[in-house]
Parts: structure tokens; C-alpha cells; sequence
């Protein structure tokens, strides 16, 4: 694996919402992922610590687990 010692800057070929614009995805030293709308400042990105992410999916899922597992006991 390579460490992270500049900015990985990436645009989706998909448009967001209403904005119809797409969506910057950056990978900034510090293990941080920062998102912003294509064409909008720095300052109005949005960012998570990538460890916070992966804990904050991994929870979503195990709830969503869960949820599966207590419907299925419903039904019987």
C-alpha cells in the first residue's frame, strides 16, 4: 500500500440531487475523506475521518442485521 502524502482529487461521473452537479471526492493526508459539490468552495466541503466512516458503516449494518434477524421472528 502507498501512504497518503498529497491530495487524491476525484469527480463522479454521476450529477447529485437537484444540484445536477457532480460531487468532488478528495482523499487529504490525515486518513480524511472530503466531499464538495463540483464548482462550490473548499469551504462548504463536508469531511470524516476515514476510521469514523468505516466504524459508522459497519454499525449501520449491524443494525440493519438485526432488524432483518426481528423481522424474520415476526413472521414465525
Amino acid at each position: 500500500m502507498i501512504a497518503i502524502n498529497k491530495e487524491l482529487r476525484r469527480k463522479t461521473m454521476a450529477p447529485f440531487l437537484h444540484y445536477q452537479k457532480a460531487v468532488i471526492v478528495e482523499i487529504v493526508p490525515g486518513d480524511v475523506i472530503r466531499l464538495r459539490l463540483y464548482g462550490q468552495r473548499v469551504g462548504s466541503a463536508v469531511s470524516i475521518r476515514i476510521q469514523d466512516l468505516y466504524f459508522d458503516l459497519m454499525r449501520r449494518r449491524v443494525a440493519a442485521l438485526k432488524a432483518e434477524k426481528k423481522k424474520n421472528r415476526r413472521r414465525k
